[in-house]
């Protein structure tokens, strides 16, 4: 799928210009993560669960709303949504982790919030809001809990707990995408790079990220060379360890150093 992703459609015209036909970049790329939307597998109820936002629903609202629930293993690489897609299932992330990414005309990418534990997906679809303008990606496979949005919705206009945590919800998924656009347009890349990963490290815990160096760039908006130097300097460091798509981190505090200021804020968000 990578493979389709990143490959530019050139016109002839194009060609002998030096540069992609954006339009065509884009429907390229569109394509292929239309292709990527069947990484979606149901598992059995291990009985245990982590998603902190399902965690804080009162007992009696939790058991109503248990039986609808359906685990579910997320592939990483593949898409929940596409862009302008309607919306049947929202999904509380378990072990997961999902990216929204946004996806320009050129072809280009660039991530604008995570969700893990702390949070669901779905929410422009509990809101009635117009579909959402980004794809949402499984950055890190793992287990999630998923419900028809029908039925989050009955219990959401309840006027209960639900609606109040998502609403909350809501209000910090906001913080962070406008967190992060600071981030981005005033943090150097080793900044962001190190921010990043501490983020995903929050939500997908201590085992190693299965990432390559062009994932990365597509994620932060920036050339894969300039994320392999980035990378580099870390592992030379030791403050990470890098081998053929594996990242672990070794030493937090160095990277939390690393990080930009944008960090701080950005971690209450996964709490």
């Amino acid at each position: 799928m990578s493979e389709v992703i990143n490959k530019s459609i050139l016109t002839r015209k194009d060609v002998r210009l030096g540069r992609p036909d954006r339009k065509s970049s884009f429907n390229a790329r569109a394509a292929a993560i239309h292709q990527g939307q069947n990484g979606i597998k149901s598992t059995p109820f291990g009985g245990l669960m982590t998603n902190r936002l399902l965690a804080r629903l009162p007992g009696e609202d939790f058991a109503r709303l248990l039986p609808y629930m359906e685990p579910v293993t997320l592939q990483a690489g593949h898409y929940l949504y596409g862009l302008g897609n309607n919306i049947d299932h929202v999904y509380f992330p378990e072990t997961a982790v999902i990216s929204h990414v946004h996806l320009l005309e050129d072809g280009n990418t660039t991530e604008v919030a995570l969700v893990g534990k702390e949070g669901m997906t779905g929410l422009s679809a509990v809101f009635n809001a117009p579909p959402a303008n980004y794809w949402s990606q499984i950055i890190i496979g793992g287990g999630a809990l998923r419900v028809e949005v029908e039925v989050l919705l009955e219990d959401f206009y309840r006027g209960q707990a639900m609606q109040r945590l998502v609403l909350n919800y809501a209000s910090e998924r906001i913080a962070q995408i406008s967190q992060r656009a600071v981030c981005n347009g005033r943090h150097t890349l080793s900044e962001r790079l190190a921010t990043w990963l501490l983020m995903l490290h929050d939500r997908a815990g201590d085992g190693p990220l299965l990432l390559t160096h062009e994932e990365i760039a597509r994620h932060l908006g920036a050339r894969r060379a300039s994320i392999s130097v980035a990378a580099t300097l870390l592992k030379d460091r030791r403050i990470i360890s890098y081998n053929r798509g594996h990242i672990r981190i070794l030493d937090r505090q160095t990277l939390l150093s690393t990080a930009c200021e944008c960090y701080e804020t950005l971690a209450r968000y996964s709490e």
